[in-house]
C-alpha cells in the first residue's frame, strides 16, 4: 500500500476503521464499525477516532516510504507504534 493513499484514507475514514481493514486487522475494523453504530457513545467514539485519524494521517504523510513500510505491520488500531510510544 502506498503511504499517500494510506494517509488520505486514514484522514477521511479512520472513524469507521478503514485503516484497520487495509492492514488486515478485520476484527479491529469490525469493532470500530459496531461502536460507531451505538447511539451517543458511537458518536463520541467516532469524533475521537476522527481526531486520531487526522493526526495519524498527517504523521503518515510526513514519513518516508521506508519508515512507512517498516511500521505498516506495527500500526495498532489505526495508531502507528511511534505515536503510541510517545504517549
Amino acid at each position: 500500500m502506498n503511504k499517500t493513499t494510506f494517509g488520505i484514507l486514514t484522514i477521511l475514514f479512520n472513524s469507521v476503521g478503514v485503516p484497520c481493514f487495509v492492514q488486515g486487522q478485520t476484527k479491529a475494523g469490525i469493532i470500530r464499525i459496531v461502536l460507531c453504530c451505538i447511539p451517543f457513545f458511537g458518536q463520541v467514539v467516532a469524533v475521537i477516532n476522527t481526531i486520531f485519524g487526522i493526526l495519524l494521517g498527517i504523521d503518515v504523510l510526513k514519513m518516508t516510504e521506508e519508515e512507512f513500510q517498516a511500521q505498516l505491520g506495527t500500526i495498532d488500531m489505526g495508531i502507528p507504534k511511534m505515536i503510541k510510544d510517545a504517549e
